[in-house]
């Protein structure tokens, strides 16, 4: 679309012909002397701008090969620094991008929520009713996935379970170490907003964070869905009830979860064509980026998931890693053996010293949490033998927030220190 013109504004005082603009004409019609003013013609209108053209990064795709290198100079928008290696790491995703990419952690954190909110489904008791759309609707019939560089998920709730939803599952919710928030458009509650530890990378400049938007939803007299306070692209759309109920279980990134009805009509309705393929991410820094076929976009991020996980094992020297020896994890070491900020550098330093010492097992105390929260997912990760024991000290707020007791073999709560908290 051209942009708009500014608005000429002609008012009193303004716009004068001067003199010197003036050519004057004298005709004497009957002894009357006529003068005949002639101004200056305006000026012509800027020109329009050209239309902007759109990169398509798989252009001529099937005529280069299909490399890191080849990636770089199609999608060059895609890369923080071209110059730089790409590494993989379970908290964060693949480093060196402009966005988020999926990842094992805020996957652990789905099927976390996901479990939480089955549960009252399951029990029969009618408490809550609920589906999984909008985006994760695309990466259902594409894959069976969440999309690549999908940091979210996003679900209706009908009305009448909001109550239900606020009251009893965002505190359970928030007992795991999930963050709730209230949206509130038009002056109504239409949803929440479900957000889980971010994990905060090379200094902030990169955010992971598992997040999902709860959509507080009800059809109208026309049997449309829409959100209570007009929340969300699907409010403006009319989707039709039978588009949406009665809903249907699909596997998602091997989790069995309600869809809409027809999850293809959904989709057609709300964003067309997705054979084509566009991305755009809430941590994109670049704008968008445009694919032809969607299936090429998901060759770009696989190659370049399996060449980050390849940097980062070959970093770290992993293929020659025995877990045998242990380590204890304190305020008066964790400095040195984790490092002072959260980087790339400081992460492979650390997972390349539990392999060159062959760590097998890590003690951590609650004065080192730190390990806990920003690198066992990780260790996790690439080091499948390690065992991780916390140790807590009985602090309250903890420290830890329970998302992360996923990752801890064994859990010592510390009698004494509860003792002299009491």
């Amino acid at each position: 679309m051209f942009p708009k013109l500014n608005k000429i504004e002609l008012y009193f005082g303004k716009n004068k012909i001067e003199k010197k603009d003036r050519e004057f004409s004298n005709a004497n019609i009957n002894n009357v002397v006529i003068n005949v003013v002639h101004a200056a013609p305006p000026p012509p209108p800027p020109a329009l701008p050209p239309p902007l053209s759109i990169k398509i990064s798989d252009r001529n795709i099937d005529k280069m090969e299909h490399n890191m290198s080849t990636i770089k100079k199609r999608v060059p928008s895609l890369f923080l620094n071209e110059n730089e290696y790409n590494y993989y790491f379970a908290s964060r995703g693949v480093t060196n991008l402009n966005l988020s990419t999926y990842n094992e952690f805020m996957h652990d954190q789905a099927i976390l929520f996901f479990n939480i909110l089955s549960r009252y489904e399951r029990e029969g008791t009618g408490e809550i009713a609920y589906a999984v759309f909008a985006g994760n609707s695309v990466g259902m019939l594409r894959n069976s996935k969440n999309l690549p560089w999908g940091d979210d998920y996003d679900i209706i709730v009908f009305d009448e379970h909001a109550d239900f939803f606020a009251q009893v599952i965002s505190p359970e919710l928030e007992s795991y170490g999930f963050k709730v928030e209230k949206k509130i458009e038009n002056n109504i509650d239409c949803g929440v907003k479900v957000f889980g530890p971010v994990v905060i990378f090379n200094n902030n400049d990169s955010v992971s964070i598992f997040q999902c938007d709860v959509f507080y939803s009800y059809f109208d007299n026309n049997n449309c869905l829409k959100n209570c306070g007009g929340w969300g692209l699907y409010h403006q759309k009319n989707i039709p009830f039978d588009v949406v109920y009665p809903f249907k279980r699909h596997m998602f990134h091997g989790m069995l979860l309600p869809f809409f009805n027809d999850a293809k009509k959904e989709v057609e309705i709300c964003y067309t064509n997705i054979n084509k393929c566009t991305i755009h991410s809430h941590n994109l820094l670049t704008g968008t980026i445009f694919y032809n076929k969607w299936e090429n976009a998901y060759l770009d991020f696989d190659y370049i998931i399996k060449t980050s996980i390849e940097n980062t094992k070959k970093a770290i020297n992993s293929n020659s890693y025995i877990p045998l020896n242990e380590i204890e994890l304190t305020a008066s070491n964790k400095n040195i053996i984790l490092g002072t900020s959260l980087n790339t550098l400081s992460k492979i330093k650390f997972l390349s010293y539990l392999c060159t010492y062959n760590i097998g097992s890590i003690i951590t105390h609650s004065d080192a949490f730190e390990f806990i929260c920003e690198h066992a997912a990780d260790v996790k990760y690439y080091l499948k033998g390690i065992s991780i024991t916390y140790i807590d000290d009985g602090r309250k707020p903890s420290p830890v927030s329970p998302i992360f007791y996923m990752y801890i073999d064994t859990f010592i709560q510390s009698n004494e220190q509860i003792e002299n908290v009491i």
